[in-house]
């Protein structure tokens, strides 16, 4: 990764935790959406935020994000926690609900 972009990225969060006083998921999460982007650009990738994912059973889930091509072409998922969250339950609830278990990035800003 571009360390120009994961720079930015750190700032952008430092200062939506400045701004907002909260490093809750929902408030950091779009900062890590924005890098996520970046990272899309140059294959001409865009990052989609809550697209619904159908679940062979037929149930839906909502991951944060899906990098999706021109096409519509699911390239990946992006799932969010924050510093409160134990992220390996976290995981472990996701997947046992369905959320892909392939090209998936997890993180916990």
């Amino acid at each position: 990764m571009s360390r120009l972009l994961v720079t930015q990225y750190q700032a952008e969060v430092e200062k939506i935790i400045q701004y907002g006083g909260s490093r809750k998921e929902t408030s950091i999460r779009v900062a890590f959406q924005n890098l996520l982007n970046e990272y899309c650009k140059p294959r001409d990738f865009l990052l989609i935020p809550e697209l619904d994912y159908r679940l062979p059973n037929g149930k839906l889930v909502y991951p944060d994000g899906t990098i999706k091509d021109a096409l519509r072409l699911d390239w990946g998922y992006w799932e969010s926690k924050d510093q409160y969250d134990k992220l390996d339950e976290e995981i472990e609830k996701k997947l046992n609900k369905g959320y892909p278990d392939s090209n998936i990035l997890f993180e916990d800003s």
